[in-house]
């Protein structure tokens, strides 16, 4: 009987797929670009220093060279940002800073000038759909079954899209949320510590452990017991 309330317990483990992005037009650019600049240089370098008689264009090939291959890199758009999806909502990674906006707070998914931008009332998160198809497309499919009416993106915008698979990303395990000085959204209390928090399963709408409701004030879905631990 203890091993099986223990079991019962148990943390619900949650996940989220990682998408690396895809290269874009604007990387191919790039790419040639440097591979350009890299050639110049080698070439300058080697007139300079290792052949025979040097040029008259050495040094601009290797000082354009140089700076041409500076500038595809610093410049050039050499790959996309990774971006999380799965139960904690959308994250955008930004090297080491991680800018998460969890499924309750969308207030609108939308697709602008080639991207998809959510918004919530912190912040908003911009995606080019060229460079994250896959991301794009499970953020669609995830966020019609969580909050549809957050949803706002047009079919004829974001066309040619792959269909989400199970073997798409690398899957996350998640760590647990920080969810201490947030609002309980049914009684309105603050939450202090996250071990009083209790979280929608579908939408990560957060409450406090003795103000569950039986049904999940932000997406309708079934709560009481299914609400799980931040």
């Amino acid at each position: 009987m203890a091993e099986l309330k223990k079991t019962k317990k148990k943390k619900r483990e949650r996940k989220e797929r990682r998408y690396t992005g895809e290269q874009t037009y604007g990387s191919k650019v790039a790419f040639s670009v440097g591979m350009l600049g890299g050639l110049a240089l080698g070439a300058g370098v080697y007139s300079q220093w290792l052949a025979d008689q040097a040029r008259s264009s050495a040094p601009f090939l290797t000082v354009g060279g140089a700076v041409v291959l500076a500038g595809a890199l610093v410049f050039g758009d050499l790959g996309t940002n990774p971006v999380r999806v799965g139960d904690g909502g959308v994250v955008l990674e930004k090297g080491r800073d991680l800018l998460r906006i969890l499924w309750c707070d969308l207030e609108s998914v939308r697709a602008e000038d080639g991207k998809l931008v959510l918004k919530s009332k912190e912040q908003t998160l911009v995606i080019p759909i060229l460079g994250q198809p896959r991301a794009v497309a499970r953020i669609l499919a995830e966020g019609t079954r969580r909050v549809p009416e957050a949803m706002d993106v047009k079919r004829s915008a974001v066309s040619g899209l792959p269909e989400p698979s199970e073997s798409d990303a690398e899957i996350l395990t998640m760590e647990s949320l920080q969810v201490a000085g947030r609002h309980c959204a049914a009684s309105g209390r603050p939450i202090a510590f996250e071990r009083d928090a209790r979280l929608c399963p579908q939408c990560c709408q957060v409450y406090l452990r003795d103000e569950v409701p039986k049904k999940c004030l932000t997406c309708e879905a079934e709560l009481g017991e299914r609400a799980i631990r931040a």
